[in-house]
């Protein structure tokens, strides 16, 4: 025999963890995409520093 307050405990549980799940996912996905245009954004200015010293941060020449 089945419990009906078991049915609707864990039916209102799944409802819950499958939100947050979901804000939890959405907030990686943020997190991830902004780790890696700050990566690409590191690397490029690294790269870009080696070859036009004058444009990247950190590659001003004094006089």
């Amino acid at each position: 025999m089945k419990n009906p307050w078991m049915s609707a405990w864990l039916t209102a549980a799944n409802s819950m963890t499958g939100a947050a799940r979901g804000q939890m996912m959405s907030e990686l996905s943020k997190a991830q995409t902004q780790m890696m245009q700050d990566w690409q954004k590191a690397w490029m200015e690294a790269w870009m520093g080696m070859w036009f010293p004058g444009t990247a941060k950190g590659g001003k020449r004094r006089k």
